[in-house]
C-alpha cells in the first residue's frame, strides 16, 4: 500500500517533520543576537498554544500537497486539516485511495488520515488511516525554534515580507535539513521551510489563539498503519 501510506505520511509531514539535533559547526557568518531572538520566539509561539495553517508539501516528481486548517500545541496536539493532492506521479493513485480533498485529524495519540471507499474495501470497511508520532515529531512550531537557537550554524539572512508582514528570516541546519523561519515583529512565526534532499515543506502561520477542534474517529473505522492491507 505504497500510495496509502504517501497520502498519510504527506498530510502531516509539513507539520510533524521534527527539526532533528542542530548543526554543531560554525561557519564564521554574523550570529550575534540570533540564539535570544530565536528563543523569545520560541516562548511567544509556545504561549500562543495554536494557529490556522496552510502548508505545502513537495516530494520532487513523487507527490505535491497542500493543506490548511488550524492546530493547537498547547496542552495536547489537536486540529483537524483538509488536505488537496496538488500534483506529481503519485497524484491519481493518491486521490483513488485517499480521496481528494481528505482530512486528517491530529489528537494528542497519533493522527488520522480519512481515505476513499475503494481503501475501505480493502481495510473490512475501515476508512481512517492511524499514524502513530514519530519520535522525532515536534509536534508544533515552538521546539524548532529552540533546536534552531542551539545551532552552530544558525544566521540571520535579513529582512523580508512575507504575505504582507515584515519579518526577519533566520537560517541553520537541523539534522539532515536545513531550515528556514520568518518571525515578525511580535516575535511570532510567520513562515517555516524544511529541506532535505528532494522534500521540501513549506509551513505559514497565522490567527494565533485561533481555536483548534478535531473528533476522534470511531474505533470500528480506524486501521493503524502498519496494518493496511495492499491493493492487489
Amino acid at each position: 500500500m505504497r500510495h496509502g501510506r504517501a497520502v498519510a505520511l504527506a498530510a502531516a509531514g509539513a507539520l510533524l517533520a521534527g527539526c532533528g539535533a542542530g548543526h554543531e559547526g560554525h561557519d564564521g557568518r554574523d550570529r550575534q543576537g540570533v540564539p535570544q531572538a530565536l528563543r523569545t520566539a520560541r516562548a511567544k509561539v509556545a504561549a500562543a498554544g495554536s494557529a490556522r495553517i496552510e502548508a505545502t508539501t513537495d516530494t520532487g516528481d513523487r507527490l505535491r500537497t497542500r493543506s490548511s486548517g488550524a492546530l493547537r500545541w498547547s496542552g495536547g496536539v489537536e486540529g483537524t486539516l483538509t488536505v488537496r493532492v496538488t500534483g506529481g506521479e503519485l497524484a491519481a493513485s493518491t486521490r483513488a485511495l485517499g480521496g481528494d480533498p481528505s482530512q486528517t485529524r491530529f489528537l494528542p495519540d497519533a493522527y488520522y488520515t480519512r481515505m476513499s471507499e475503494r481503501f475501505a474495501r480493502l481495510q473490512d470497511g475501515r476508512h481512517w488511516i492511524r499514524h502513530a508520532y514519530d519520535a522525532q515529531s515536534d509536534l508544533g512550531p515552538a521546539d524548532c525554534l529552540k533546536t534552531l537557537a542551539g545551532a552552530g550554524d544558525t544566521h540571520r539572512v535579513g529582512q523580508e515580507t512575507v504575505r504582507g508582514v515584515r519579518t526577519t528570516h533566520y537560517r541553520g541546519t537541523a539534522g539532515e535539513q536545513r531550515v528556514d523561519v520568518w518571525i515578525d515583529a511580535r516575535d511570532l512565526l510567520v513562515r517555516r521551510t524544511q529541506r532535505a534532499g528532494d522534500f521540501r515543506s513549506t509551513v505559514h502561520y497565522r490567527d494565533y489563539g485561533a481555536r483548534a477542534r478535531a473528533e476522534r474517529p470511531p474505533g470500528r473505522d480506524i486501521v493503524d498503519l502498519a496494518d493496511v492491507r495492499a491493493e492487489g
